[in-house]
């Protein structure tokens, strides 16, 4: 969720006071999500979030989200972030999940991708996501960093059995300039043939589209089809777009409508596409705050309705307080 990183983290460590819908102390139990995913942004994590609270996250999963013949099924994990910015293991948390993951002593997934640092900062003039991109010193920077952390993440838990997810999301929209385009097609190609030196696996990656269908101009949509006509068959590896929907980030003025109709879009292109279901919403001062207890599970089924798959949602402090009731730390 990079595009609202900054604001994410203030919101983080303000969240304490941020309570969800009263609920009772069973309802992961019978929550009506239908079978879905979590991320876990390890780098946001502190110091709102202590390790024995991400604990008592984990255990929560194991106990009451494993059984893929109730409602709140929760399959696959995304460890987005598992270094910080100069690409130290973030071990105080990991050290707790990792017994949790395949091959850990007491599994609650069925498999878990990890990628990643907390973001390089871009100092050059305009957007990470636009200027930055299209420069090869910065991509390789973070290419650079996420191999580093991934060789650092096997050799501390070599009995886990993982994937790869790309970090340095996207705004997807914006790929009707092929210098964009062209950016991220040599970043992911560089990221997955260097991760794949160090352990072969799947890779997944979660951008999103910062504009609704309707508010792309006519020539930005004819150069954006161009462009991911180039994209899609020049990846080096098969890629899972696990879509933001964005309806959370934008404050509902993106809709579920939208969001299905980019996937059926990217689809055109791909079928390894599925949707990041956003576990949260704004309140009043624009800051996160976990997700209404209706409108998310409302908006997931609705999703499973359209015939898209559900992938890893964002993020799971937002899915426990929503769930649990109580605080996101």
């Amino acid at each position: 969720m990079n595009r609202i990183r900054t604001a994410a983290l203030a919101a983080l460590a303000a969240a304490a006071a941020i309570i969800a819908t009263a609920m009772p102390a069973n309802a992961a139990v019978v929550a009506s999500d239908p079978p879905m995913g979590l991320m876990i942004q390890v780098s946001t994590l502190a110091p709102s979030t202590t390790p024995a609270k991400l604990k008592e996250w984990m255990v929560a999963v194991r106990k009451d989200h494993r059984d893929p013949r109730k409602p709140g099924y929760v399959n696959n994990l995304v460890l987005q972030d598992i270094a910080d910015v100069n690409g130290t293991l973030l071990t105080p948390y990991l050290d707790v999940i990792a017994p949790f993951l395949p091959g850990g002593a007491t599994p609650a997934f069925t498999k878990v991708s990890i990628g990643g640092a907390e973001d390089q900062v871009w100092t050059g003039p305009g957007s990470k996501y636009v200027e930055g991109v299209q420069d090869p010193a910065f991509r390789e920077r973070n290419v650079s960093l996420s191999v580093s952390t991934g060789k650092a993440f096997k050799a501390r838990y070599p009995k886990v059995r993982f994937d790869w997810y790309i970090p340095y999301e996207a705004n997807v929209g914006a790929f009707w300039d092929y210098r964009i385009e062209q950016g991220y097609l040599a970043y992911i190609n560089d990221m997955t043939t260097r991760l794949s030196a160090v352990k072969s696996g799947s890779f997944s990656w979660s951008p999103s589209f910062w504009s609704t269908p309707s508010q792309m101009p006519t020539w930005a949509m004819t150069n954006l089809s161009e462009n991911l006509t180039h994209f899609f068959p020049n990846l080096q590896a098969p890629l899972t777009v696990n879509l933001q929907d964005f309806v959370g980030q934008s404050g509902g003025a993106s809709t579920r409508e939208d969001a299905v109709a980019w996937v059926r879009y990217l689809n055109r292109w791909t079928a390894r596409t599925q949707m990041n279901v956003e576990q949260f919403g704004l309140n009043a001062s624009g800051n996160l705050a976990p997700g209404d207890s209706v409108e998310v599970p409302a908006r997931s089924k609705f999703y499973v309705s359209q015939g898209v798959p559900l992938g890893p949602s964002f993020d799971i402090r937002y899915w426990h307080a929503r769930l649990y009731g109580g605080a996101t730390s």
